[in-house]
């Protein structure tokens, strides 16, 4: 089983707009896959970037909590 996250960077034009932005593409597979899976049927999202966001809004809020 495969548990290697893998990250591609990409620079992306805002919508309307000449400005660049990071986009991010994330690879949902191996161990990953199977954790946001089970996150999906928990929780009841749709979509694997239901999953993404709630783990990174999480996981700030709990990085920031533990500096405070």
């Amino acid at each position: 089983m495969n548990s290697n996250l893998v990250i591609m960077n990409e620079k992306i034009k805002k919508e309307n707009s000449e400005q660049e932005v990071d986009g991010l593409t994330i690879i949902v597979d191996g161990v990953i896959k199977q954790v946001f899976d089970r996150f999906k049927e928990l929780k009841g999202y749709d979509e694997y970037n239901e999953v993404l966001r709630d783990v990174i809004v999480e996981g700030i809020n709990k990085i920031i909590n533990d500096y405070n």
